[in-house]
């Protein structure tokens, strides 16, 4: 097994909560050394304190966490901004997820990094951009849901609209910057010069719905909630069985054939209503009457296996224990454990790739915040126990 492809890229990681380290954490899962940058006490990383939470770390904050050392900076006190400043001459990468504007009132913005470092591959995820009328305003994941269109497709038919049901206009965000760190660390190699990742919030999570605002854009026809059916596409649907739900795509021909004839309804298929796709999605409410019955007299794993056997696409609506009680996770080696000092052993979720040529870690170090302040300041600045000591002196800090 060869070392992993970025091993040797150094981050420095001013981000906190989802839409930032989860990016970041695909970075350190390929093997970048992350120096996280964290507020001293109650202000550090607030996932911290989400999820199963204990000694100022949680299940939620490991998920994104892994591997990266944590450092206290407060920009505020005396020192922090000149140490700072040297950390990013010896980084490759540096990433904020900061309301636009923020890093710029500090004095460390792009601009000022770059005199600094003039390689560097500077990240921003805010949530409307670095630029534009509404660069400043404040945005979290439930508000891009809403603003960028994405919660306008959801939810049941006739509804106004619904969010998704977990953090995804965060978690896709911070995968698009993943991509585009990865871009930009290559034209740092290929060219020597440094450049600026911005990452908007509100551009990525509207590329979700990408279709229907295409469709939009060409026919002027607005897409409404269509619940768990797909769009124009014949049946595709979850179906009621006896205990709980199962996806089933029998949108083409062949598909829909099969599924009827193994619900027992072949009669059906001579049904002008039913003749083809576009056919099926006008009298969607008709053909489910007949469907919904006889799928109802099985198990999810039965109805679902049948499907499978006839070909047909379709799949069990998982809970999270039921998903955790296949095999899946195993097979693909999903399963990472994080060992924190204080918190102890925590089982998380890795990245969902594997590669022939070189292995990811299953076991990873957790950090407390702070912790590795000293020794990061030593190895990479050369600062003595007495500067260190010093430069936290204030009340609150972290011990050093």
């Amino acid at each position: 097994m060869t070392e992993r492809p970025l091993s040797g890229i150094r981050v420095l990681d001013s981000t906190s909560m989802t839409a930032g380290p989860w990016g970041v954490q695909i970075l350190a899962d390929l093997g970048a050394e992350v120096i996280k940058i964290e507020r001293p006490g109650r202000q550090c990383d607030v996932n911290r304190r989400l999820g199963v939470s204990a000694h100022n770390t949680s299940s939620y904050f490991m998920c994104m966490n892994k591997d990266k050392k944590s450092i206290e900076f407060d920009y505020s006190k005396p020192g922090h901004k000149e140490t700072f400043l040297k950390l990013v001459e010896k980084c490759d990468v540096v990433t904020e997820n900061f309301k636009s504007g923020s890093m710029k009132r500090l004095g460390l913005d792009y601009e000022t990094l770059k005199k600094v470092n003039p390689g560097i591959v500077y990240s921003a995820v805010s949530g409307f951009g670095q630029t534009g009328p509404k660069h400043e305003l404040p945005a979290v994941d439930i508000v891009i849901q809403a603003t960028s269109g994405f919660m306008s497709v959801n939810g049941d038919r006739g509804s106004s609209g619904m969010k998704g049901g977990t953090s995804l206009a965060d978690v896709y965000a911070s995968t698009c910057s993943a991509l585009a760190m990865l871009a930009g660390i290559l034209y740092k190699m290929e060219t020597g010069e440094g450049v600026l990742v911005d990452t908007s919030m509100q551009s990525t999570c509207m590329t979700l719905v990408g279709y229907e605002l295409a469709k939009y854009l060409n026919t002027g026809e607005i897409t409404k909630p269509n619940g768990n059916a797909a769009y124009e596409v014949g049946f595709s649907d979850t179906v009621p069985v006896k205990d709980g739900q199962v996806m089933v795509d029998a949108s083409e021909d062949d598909a829909f054939a099969a599924f009827m004839k193994l619900l027992g309804l072949e009669e059906h298929l001579e049904d002008e209503r039913f003749k083809d796709a576009v056919s099926r999605h006008d009298h969607a409410d008709s053909l489910k009457e007949l469907i919904l019955p006889a799928a109802g007299a099985y198990t999810m794993s039965e109805l679902a296996q049948l499907c499978r056997a006839a070909g047909v696409p379709a799949g069990e609506v998982n809970t999270q224990d039921r998903l955790l009680r296949s095999s899946y996770l195993e097979d693909q080696e999903m399963i990472m454990v994080v060992r924190d000092k204080k918190f102890g052993d925590c089982k998380t979720l890795g990245l969902p790739i594997q590669f022939d040529q070189f292995e990811i870690p299953k076991l990873r170090k957790g950090a407390q915040a702070g912790e590795d302040t000293a020794d990061v300041l030593k190895e990479l600045l050369g600062m003595s126990e007495e500067e260190i000591k010093e430069l936290y002196s204030y009340e609150g800090a972290v011990r050093v």
